[in-house]
């Protein structure tokens, strides 16, 4: 599924990566959630933020609890959101994340 002005048409993957690699990105590509899909679209068109400040867009209201923060733990082991700094204003500090705009 590709969404406007994302990239997901980007490859997951080294161009000296093994063909098994290449197969396992293609697999992960595919299998991209809504939630995951709508994540991806808050950092592209909000920027960097922790998942703090994510969970409490507009957007995503309507999610329950840690919904939006699971997703965005996973996109951040996938290799789609990347750590760029802490936030360190509130009580405890906070990662703040950014997505990935190409994949190497």
């Amino acid at each position: 599924m590709k969404q406007q002005g994302l990239p997901f048409n980007t490859p997951m993957f080294r161009k000296d990566d093994p063909e098994t690699s290449l197969e396992a990105a293609k697999v992960v590509e595919q299998q991209l959630g809504k939630i995951q899909i709508e994540v991806l679209k808050a950092f592209h068109n909000h920027g960097a933020m922790t998942a703090r400040k994510a969970e409490r867009l507009p957007e995503f209201e309507e999610y329950g609890f840690s919904t939006i923060r699971k997703r965005i733990s996973e996109l951040h082991r996938g290799g789609r959101l990347v750590e760029v700094g802490v936030d360190r204003s509130g009580n405890a500090p906070a990662t703040i994340y950014r997505i990935v705009l190409k994949w190497r």
